[in-house]
């Protein structure tokens, strides 16, 4: 078989995959503009006002309700009001803490607190309250966190905001246009479809990945092979179509494999990769470990929750540092403060997490770089990492004890020839609307040139159709 029709039967194959990446890949730098118009950082309960009123404290209200434990507690400003959100066996309970009432719907009445907040939109104008309890096209997998609150609006845009009422954040918001958008690029470009079975669709991907990558190859071999018969040809005998095809094939050709290349690198982890949302701490306290005198610690906090660390219940208090969060640990039991604290809160938790247990080294991620970029949302977050094979790292965000990414050597590799040669961020240097535009320009001319082959294909499919019409003429 000669290098041209392996090329061709290659590049058939891989077709409607190219067409449908490329054409999403140029849907994608789009969507950034589709965003709804919202608060995207507000400050909530984090500096919870003192009050003239007695509070009642966290043991009082567990012995009202007859709570032999609960899992944890923190105060929020709500309706004007001081509240205790208490959770126990995995739900959240609501009480007043200066009368002890417990606020009917807490987490619905909350949720719709939360999103007005964001949203600037009143709660009269809420469509519906739901929970999302999973991920899905709508809700995806970068927004990390379940399960949240999903709040629709009665706007022609269809706006809805996802609220996670235990962190206060909107941890996604999308409207009717940004959705459909979205449902299409991750049906087309990562095939969701297929989702049933993660690893039949990475099996899937891979192999057409692979030979999208081979049919780029065989075509710059083509092209090498018969350069110099291309440039004796009679300009004005060969068709516009397959001109175009050769010298937009060959100027793009390597924003293709780089493309293949890189999509295939990310998915390789994914086969071995661990689901961070399946980690929870399920430590809970009893009344006992519930009596630490508060009053004890500077007033300028902003708020506290129990945590347990080795065996040990501490406080964690959060501060006010210049723009950043810092958090101090008080034992509940001598009220002294363990030096170190976050830190050491961090390797508890990922030891406890990953079940491994030799530490190499601790360090705090205030900001999104490097092989903990934007995607992972979490921050700041403690970096712990192991003295093992691939030296794996975990991120643990120790507010709220979920796990902001796991990585070794061999996933940072990937994420950075991905970061760089998939979504170029190599290009960020001119901001981000020129890499946009370079990129939606990159993905147009892979998907003008297989269209263009595919145009031959059919073209020629016809002549030799009439061909052989017209033999069969000429032999009757």
């Amino acid at each position: 078989m000669s290098l041209y029709k392996i090329h061709r039967k290659l590049s058939l194959v891989a077709l409607f995959p190219l067409l449908a990446w490329t054409l999403s890949g140029v849907m994608h730098p789009l969507m950034s503009n589709l965003k709804p118009k919202v608060n995207q950082r507000i400050i909530v309960n984090q500096n919870i006002k003192n009050t003239d009123k007695t509070i009642l404290s966290v043991a009082e209200i567990m012995v009202r309700n007859n709570w032999a434990t609960i899992q944890s507690y923190r105060f929020i400003n709500y309706d004007s009001s001081l509240y205790y959100q208490f959770k126990i066996a995995g739900n959240n309970i609501y009480i007043n803490a200066t009368n002890g009432d417990r606020l009917k719907d807490g987490d619905i009445q909350y949720a719709s607190y939360l999103a007005g907040l964001y949203s600037d939109e009143d709660a009269s104008k809420i469509r519906s309250i739901t929970t999302q309890e999973s991920f899905s096209n709508e809700y995806v997998k970068i927004a990390r966190i379940l399960p949240v609150y999903k709040v629709q609006y009665r706007r022609m845009d269809g706006l809805r905001v996802f609220i996670d009422v235990n962190s206060d954040k909107m941890t996604y918001a999308t409207n009717s246009i940004r959705s459909a958008f979205q449902t299409f690029f991750l049906y087309a470009h990562s095939w969701t479809f297929l989702d049933f079975n993660q690893t039949f669709r990475l099996v899937i991907l891979s192999v057409f990945v692979l030979i999208t990558f081979f049919a780029g190859v065989t075509g710059i071999l083509v092209y090498t092979k018969f350069r110099k018969t291309y440039i004796r040809q009679n300009k004005s005998r060969v068709p516009w179509q397959r001109r175009l095809h050769r010298i937009l094939g060959i100027g793009l050709s390597f924003t293709l494999l780089l493309f293949a290349m890189s999509a295939f690198m990310h998915m390789l982890p994914k086969y071995t990769a661990i689901d961070k949302a399946i980690f929870a701490s399920e430590t809970t306290f009893t009344i006992d470990e519930m009596t630490f005198n508060t009053n004890m610690i500077d007033k300028n906090r902003m708020n506290h929750q129990p945590v347990r660390i080795e065996g040990k219940v501490y406080c964690q208090f959060h501060y006010k540092q210049g723009r950043d969060i810092i958090k101090k640990y008080f034992d509940v039991f001598s009220g002294s403060e363990l030096i170190g604290g976050d830190s050491i809160y961090a390797v508890s938790l990922a030891k406890q997490f990953s079940g491994l247990i030799a530490v190499k080294s601790v360090a705090e991620i205030k900001r999104f770089e490097n092989e903990y970029g934007f995607i992972n949302k979490l921050l700041p977050v403690q970096k712990v990492q192991f003295s093992y094979d691939g030296n794996p790292r975990w991120y643990i965000d120790t507010t709220s004890g979920f796990v902001g990414a796991i990585i070794d050597d061999k996933a940072a590799f990937s994420g950075f020839i991905f970061a760089y040669f998939h979504k170029y961020h190599l290009l960020d240097f001119l901001g981000k609307g020129v890499r946009d535009t370079i990129l939606l320009l990159f993905a147009l001319g892979n998907f003008i040139v297989s269209s263009l082959g595919f145009w031959m294909y059919i073209s020629t499919k016809k002549v030799v159709k009439k061909q052989k019409k017209k033999n069969r003429e000429l032999v009757y």
